[in-house]
């Protein structure tokens, strides 16, 4: 299964751009956040009381002084947000820790309540749970911008090294919360995806401070190429959907390695992306379907994004297609008709140009809370994970 796209195009405009798209990113050739899902508390809160004092709701927000730089601690600290509750907390009880990762934190103040893992943990073994705002993301920033200046101390270590001094310097509100550090109470670690490798990397780097960790598909192996994102999409996703979509891959490789510019413009007209500009920008938009995949949840069923991609290519007049598919005249068809269909949803007021284009340089904006610019500073500078082609 090959996409052809410019990742030099991918990696070297996007860091600059401000969000465009109605998801918030600058152009639909970069590639979604795999963050966990949101979950407001403030709809799972409810007057709670503790040892006769009256709890504050889920999203009453703390604030830690936070080193800039742990290797310079002279620069002075910053303003680190966390929220907290401690409602089932009962002396020796641990504390049940996460940061959500590469996200503003506010949507995620649900994590605190026994509806996740880490409220149930909680409550069975009467701890307390903490959510940390991770630097660079959201109100919790060292500098004022995200300049590259900046953001020089945006890096994996010092995200690990901010889990470390808060674990053992914060003050948290709750009855004797400035004695709770983990040299006097279990702290249990947690998270999913980005925030579940940097489980694992903080209990690596940091022996002894993190008690036990529950880490949920987390990518700790960091790979610059990651060509192989696709392959678990291609080999678990309807039979049926995945002989089409690999047929129309084949077919768009195949054409657009051509100098056949006719039908070049035939298959981007089918698509509804006639002015688009550059192929590869054509080509790479069009893994969008393929990353409604990692939105899936164990609960996703029929009207997910996903499944409502495949159905699309593989209902015809109500029926489904066989596990060959219907082949790649009617794939290439439906694939086109569908993807028209998203075309006002994914783009939003954006020209073509401007939803597809990973060409054009554009100004930088470097304010505050853009969850793409922050993230993609980690993916260009440590992670890689760039999903190209394959290889072979």
């Amino acid at each position: 299964m090959r996409l052809r796209f410019s990742i030099i195009g991918l990696l070297g405009f996007t860091i600059g751009a401000g969000a465009l798209l109605p998801d918030g990113r600058s152009h639909a050739n970069l590639p979604p956040t795999s963050t966990i899902p949101k979950l407001d508390g403030a709809a799972l809160f409810s007057d709670k009381i503790r040892n006769g004092t009256v709890l504050p709701p889920y999203d009453t927000v703390y604030h830690f002084d936070q080193l800039i730089d742990h290797n310079n601690p002279s620069l002075g600290t910053f303003k680190q947000r966390f929220w907290h509750t401690y409602e089932f907390y009962e002396p020796g009880g641990p504390i049940v820790f996460m940061t959500p990762g590469e996200v503003n934190a506010e949507g995620y103040t649900g994590y605190l309540s026994n509806s996740t893992i880490n409220g149930l943990i909680a409550q069975q073994e009467k701890g307390a749970v903490v959510l940390l705002e991770h630097r660079f993301f959201g109100l919790s920033n060292p500098y004022p911008d995200l300049s590259g200046t900046s953001m020089s101390v945006h890096t994996i270590q010092q995200s690990i090294e901010d889990i470390d001094y808060f674990a053992r310097n914060v003050e948290l509100p709750m009855p004797n919360g400035k004695s709770l550090d983990p040299d006097n109470a279990a702290w249990i670690m947690t998270g999913g995806s980005y925030p579940g490798a940097l489980t694992s990397y903080t209990m690596v780097n940091k022996p002894g401070l993190i008690w036990a960790g529950y880490a949920s598909s987390g990518p700790v192996q960091v790979m610059e190429n990651f060509w192989v994102y696709f392959e678990p999409i291609r080999k678990n996703m309807p039979q049926n959907c995945s002989a089409d979509v690999v047929a129309v891959i084949a077919h768009l490789d195949q054409v657009f390695s051509s100098t056949n510019t006719s039908a070049k413009q035939a298959i981007k007209d089918t698509f509804g992306m006639g002015s688009v500009q550059h192929d590869d920008d054509f080509l790479g938009a069009l893994r969008n379907d393929l990353w409604a995949w990692q939105e899936l949840q164990p609960t996703s069923g029929p009207g997910a994004r996903f499944y409502n991609f495949c159905d699309a290519l593989e209902v015809k007049n109500g029926m489904n297609a066989p596990v060959s598919g219907w082949g790649l005249d009617h794939a290439l068809a439906a694939w086109g008709k569908h993807w028209r269909s998203g075309l006002a949803s994914l783009c939003g007021r954006a020209t073509d140009e401007q939803c597809f284009d990973s060409y054009a340089i554009s100004a930088p904006n470097i304010s505050i809370d853009q969850p793409y610019r922050s993230w993609n500073w980690i993916l260009c500078n440590e992670f890689g994970f760039s999903q190209v082609c394959s290889i072979a």
